[in-house]
């Protein structure tokens, strides 16, 4: 991991030393801010595996929504786009109800999509048996639950579409264009 973050780094160092001349350096702050992010949470679901802790569902949804890579990728897809000012930037770390939507939906499709899998291989954090212990429901009930976090994410994403923040259509779309 210290490896490919170190090579990461780097690579984004060479890139904002290429777009100083354009004015453009402030943008990588961004990406880097996000990469830490995920990195940290890699690393928290590391210690809880090494660790068999298990943690609670809300915990668990937390971390997961970062492991997405969705606010990762959301922020560097912006980048080499020079339409993408700093205040979008500043407002994509804001953790807006359309980015929210787009992770959410994410996390819980694969954690429904992937819970049997992850359970036959002995995986300890996984979000529905998280869910499962907090709530003291059944397997089907957990599931719906995640497939109506799905719904509430769509409804989330809709509603940023229709009634965006002082941001541009075109920078929406490209979150859109992730889910």
């Amino acid at each position: 991991m210290k490896i490919s973050y170190k090579a990461l780094l780097d690579l984004y160092e060479d890139y904002e030393k290429e777009m100083s001349s354009n004015g453009r350096s402030h943008v990588f702050y961004y990406t880097k801010e996000r990469l830490k992010e995920l990195v940290q949470s890699y690393n928290i679901e590391a210690k809880w595996f090494i660790e068999g802790y298990v943690p609670s569902a809300s915990k668990y949804l937390r971390n997961a929504f970062v492991t997405t890579t969705y606010y990762y990728l959301a922020t560097t897809s912006y980048l080499g786009i020079k339409y993408a000012k700093e205040q979008e930037f500043e407002w994509l770390l804001t953790n807006p109800k359309i980015l929210e939507g787009c992770v959410t939906i994410c996390r819980v499709i694969d954690d429904i999509a992937t819970y049997e899998v992850e359970k036959d291989r002995g995986q300890l954090s996984i979000g529905i048996e998280c869910y499962m212990r907090d709530y003291s429901v059944s397997t089907k009930e957990a599931i719906a639950k995640f497939q109506e976090m799905g719904e509430a994410g769509w409804k989330d994403i809709n509603e940023g579409m229709l009634r965006p923040a002082p941001i541009s259509m075109e920078f929406l779309s490209r979150i859109l264009n992730l889910a």
